[in-house]
């Protein structure tokens, strides 16, 4: 547990979520601890919901937040980093916030399609998201987004909307993700989709409550499995 005595951070606090996916998204963890690395004072102003992922983040955080936790934490948040899920997105959007997107993509072993690129793509077409697919491009928007929080509120907050792009998610990804037709015998059963936000039994075991930007400890710090500079998963 974080030392109750210890400070509140300063504006803005930054919440990231990688979604409840058994693949890990070790690239994101990674370019924040990067971001984090060369912005140390910044650390106590965020938290990693990372999932699968064996990168640490340098930062609070945890693997998975349930439904509480979760809500909690996107009520505390100025600033939503997250991956393309339909779902976290619209969530963002609920709260009035643009989110920081950055996509999973298959050739990098992230996820099973590229749906994600697909439909970020189309958001922020429209302005709707501010995606990233490139390190220097997610830092420049991180340090944006961190010293001006203008440009990440969205505009529109309809319940309407919001719900119609989150069902058009839902659609390309049961469209992309489909299995090729195939001109045999064999019936390929597809897969449940997992939920968008970890609900199940687990999902909370062992989590924080859902208080989650407290300034982290300097032994919390001092475990951190930090890592400087892009492998090939970053390029």
């Amino acid at each position: 547990m974080p030392d109750p005595g210890l400070p509140e951070p300063a504006e803005p606090r930054v919440l990231v979520i990688v979604g409840t996916d058994h693949h890990p998204f070790n690239r994101l963890i990674r370019w924040i601890n990067d971001w984090l690395a060369a912005h140390p004072a910044q650390v106590p102003g965020f938290f990693v919901q990372s999932g699968a992922a064996s990168v640490r983040p340098i930062c609070p955080g945890v693997d998975y937040l349930d439904a509480e936790q979760l809500d909690a934490a996107l009520g505390e948040a100025d600033v939503i980093v997250c991956h393309g899920g339909p779902g976290t997105i619209a969530d963002a959007w609920d709260r009035g916030l643009l989110p920081i997107a950055v996509p999973r993509v298959p050739e990098l072993g992230e996820i099973v399609d590229a749906h994600q690129v697909f439909f970020c793509s189309k958001l922020a077409d429209s302005g709707r998201v501010r995606m990233a697919q490139r390190p220097a491009e997610f830092a420049r928007l991180l340090t944006e987004a961190t010293r001006d929080r203008a440009g990440f509120q969205a505009g529109v907050r309809g319940s309407d909307v919001e719900a119609a792009v989150a069902r058009f998610g839902e659609l390309v990804e049961d469209l992309v993700s489909r299995p090729p037709r195939r001109l045999t015998l064999t019936h390929r059963s597809r897969q449940p989709r997992r939920p968008e936000h970890g609900t199940d039994a687990t999902s909370g075991a062992g989590n924080p409550p859902p208080r989650p930007f407290r300034a982290a400890t300097a032994q919390q710090a001092g475990r951190a499995d930090v890592r400087t500079g892009f492998d090939q998963e970053g390029k």
